[in-house]
């Protein structure tokens, strides 16, 4: 018992292996959550513990949920039947393993909370919105399986021909595996666990579009206000420095126009020519 709880830690404190912690927390609390049953219902309390899983599911009822907050995480961390936990569980492992080698451990984190949680959001409008669900509003709902068909459906948009091992069957590329999960899912929302399937198809499509928004990604730049390329005209124009008129004072005339009286104007140079040209400009 001592080195499965130090194997346990060493997962916890490791870095990365989002999804190997999310189904040992699964695991663990629905140990927890058994023994717990037992206890109860061995010591004549079994309401305790219906008052416990009430608490953690996710109700039909908006206005208990609101109440409740948390109940849209924890939800998606609750089991009470084994083949429903491995069966979510395995399959989190298999496809989260193919998912994380294309766009990482965070990114396969987010897309299995934001599937849960889409799945959470998909299952109160139809059962508040639709209805053919409306005359079922006492349903709850709990597991993984909203946030593991986000992981299933996001590695099969990115890696459609990636081939599985399949008992009894042989080679079987995930992207038919993703296809056969999807319309049965779609085909039973009218059966037992309508509430379950319903969170199936919500988060698979938050799976669909992680795995597209991955390979597609939104170019935001397209979308800002493009500024006027005359705008900004003046501004680039490189600007000529202006030339500074030139300036003669009384004295340097009055010698230009003697040596104009004793030897004409022919003699004078052409800096004297331009600046007698300057001044008489500047008395205009």
């Amino acid at each position: 018992m001592r080195g499965f709880w130090q194997d346990f830690q060493r997962l916890i404190q490791q870095p990365g292996e989002g999804l190997l912690k999310i189904i040992a927390v699964n695991c663990l609390l629905f140990l927890a959550l058994m023994l717990f049953r037992i206890v109860m219902i061995i010591s004549g309390k079994a309401y305790v513990y219906e008052l416990l899983l009430e608490q953690l599911t996710l109700s039909a009822n908006i206005q208990s949920n609101l109440l409740h907050p948390w109940r849209f995480i924890s939800y998606f961390f609750v089991h009470v039947e084994i083949f429903h936990l491995a069966f979510n569980m395995m399959f989190l492992y298999w496809f989260g393993k193919i998912l994380q080698e294309v766009i990482g451990n965070n990114k396969s984190v987010q897309t299995f909370f934001l599937g849960g949680i889409m799945g959470a959001i998909a299952f109160l409008l139809a059962y508040n919105f639709i209805p053919f669900f409306e005359r079922l509003n006492g349903s709850y709902l709990l597991g993984a399986s909203g946030g593991v068909f986000a992981i299933v459906l996001a590695a099969a948009t990115l890696r459609p021909n990636f081939e599985v091992h399949l008992l009894l069957i042989g080679p079987v590329r995930i992207k038919y595996i993703a296809g056969f999960y999807l319309i049965w899912s779609l085909l039973e929302t009218v059966g037992t666990n309508a509430g379950g399937q319903i969170a199936h198809l919500g988060g698979a499509m938050v799976g669909f579009f992680m795995g597209y928004l991955h390979e597609h990604p939104i170019n935001w730049e397209r979308f800002r206000k493009k500024e006027s390329p005359f705008i900004h005209a003046d501004l680039t124009r490189e600007k000529k420095p202006r030339k500074q008129a030139e300036n003669i004072d009384e004295e340097e005339l009055n010698q230009i126009l003697d040596k104009i009286s004793k030897s004409g104007y022919d003699s004078l140079s052409k800096t004297e020519k331009r600046r007698l040209f300057k001044a008489s400009q500047k008395n205009e």
